[in-house]
């Protein structure tokens, strides 16, 4: 790789940990909110205090700049556009650990960075049935889910996310992402079960392990 490539991913890499926690710290409070609903005085004054910059910046920098590293190495035109992707992904699994919700502006980011990728060149299709795939398969699941608990067990963000991460990973990338981030949402339900941390009757919020599928695809396939 050329020296002042890897000096500017390194550099981006570092950029996007540190600003990922800066960005969530002062989004505002109605980002993390449901459709008209007002935030609450907690969520408003927690301000700059909702993830605490040590050791989260560090952490998210060392990760960032050796994705981008990794990424580099497929071409600057795909690190780039993976390096925001990947960046959103973070900022959603954040909200949706803390506050269960999914922040449509992020997902829209997300949506807007799959036609940087250079491998759309050739036409929109292959993006589209990605995200027919990917929202499809999500919005089945939550009728089934709602039909058979008799209450809502997806979120309508995550058949949001899931057709933004379709638009980024195509159809064959989003279907992988479909059964890994089941795997991996499913293992820390039996865990949480096993260790009585919740009930049978509880749900987990899907964006971190949809976020974290989507990041491995990125990164390594």
């Amino acid at each position: 790789m050329n020296p002042t490539l890897f000096v500017i991913f390194i550099l981006a890499g570092a950029l996007a940990g540190c600003s990922a926690v800066f960005v969530f710290n002062r989004m505002p409070a109605r980002w993390l909110c449901d459709y008209n609903e007002e935030p609450d005085e907690g969520l408003i004054e927690a301000g700059a205090k909702r993830i605490r910059n040590y050791p989260w910046q560090l952490v998210f920098s060392v990760i960032f700049i050796a994705a981008a590293v990794k990424m580099a190495l497929s071409g600057w035109q795909y690190a780039i556009a993976a390096l925001v992707s990947l960046w959103a992904l973070l900022v959603i699994a954040i909200a949706d650990r803390k506050y269960t919700i999914i922040p449509d502006q992020f997902v829209i980011l997300l949506a807007i960075t799959a036609f940087a990728y250079p491998h759309y060149n050739n036409g929109y299709l292959f993006p589209l049935l990605g995200a027919l795939i990917g929202g499809g398969c999500m919005f089945i699941i939550g009728i089934f889910g709602k039909i058979i608990y008799k209450k809502e067990t997806l979120g309508f963000g995550d058949v949001k996310l899931f057709a933004a991460v379709g638009l980024v990973a195509g159809p064959v990338g989003v279907s992988f992402i479909l059964a890994a981030s089941s795997f991996l949402s499913c293992a820390a339900f039996v865990t949480e079960l096993v260790r009585k941390n919740i009930k049978r009757t509880d749900t987990l919020a899907l964006g971190p392990y949809i976020a974290a599928s989507a990041a491995v695809y990125l990164i390594f396939v």
